[in-house]
């Protein structure tokens, strides 16, 4: 599951995420660090991850930021 994510902001440095296509590939690499901020088992229910990536995303405000637009 998470491979799949990674692989996909390795390839072209958005991972498909909206905000980010904006950006330069260039930019992004030299600006840009990504972490694992949780790990889950892949039973646990998807409106639970979905609830703390939301979290998440609130605390570092990167909605504010412009870097996540949901």
């Amino acid at each position: 599951m998470i491979w799949g994510r990674w692989k996909d902001y390795i390839a072209n440095g958005n991972g498909g995420n909206i905000e980010l296509k904006s950006l330069d590939f260039e930019y992004i690499q030299k600006n840009f660090r990504y972490s694992i901020l949780e790990i889950y088992k892949s039973t646990t229910d998807d409106d639970a991850i979905l609830e703390r990536e939301s979290w998440w995303k609130e605390l570092l405000m990167t909605r504010q930021f412009g870097y996540n637009k949901n």
